[in-house]
């Protein structure tokens, strides 16, 4: 069972709301609710917020070498950064 609920929204914000659901192409109702459901079910889980990283190191092809000197460099870069 769906339930309708109305709010009051400033313009402004009505605008953003609009801006953003046309860059989702999603109508404005599937939007908030997607918005709601993320909201309220807490913090996306380490394979959620992974799921983007590991869709692009599939579609580059990149091989498990290359990823685990990609990471070194990345740390050791790090590492030089924070040393005086």
């Amino acid at each position: 069972m769906t339930r309708t609920i109305e709010i009051p929204i400033t313009e402004e914000l009505l605008r953003l709301l609009d801006a953003r659901v046309r860059q989702s192409g999603l109508k404005r109702e599937e939007y908030i609710s997607t918005l709601l459901s993320k909201d309220l079910s807490g913090p996306p889980t380490l394979s959620e917020v992974l799921a983007p990283f590991r869709e692009q190191v599939s579609a580059s092809g990149a091989t498990d070498e290359e990823l685990a000197r990609l990471f070194s460099a990345a740390r050791e870069e790090a590492f030089r950064e924070t040393r005086p």
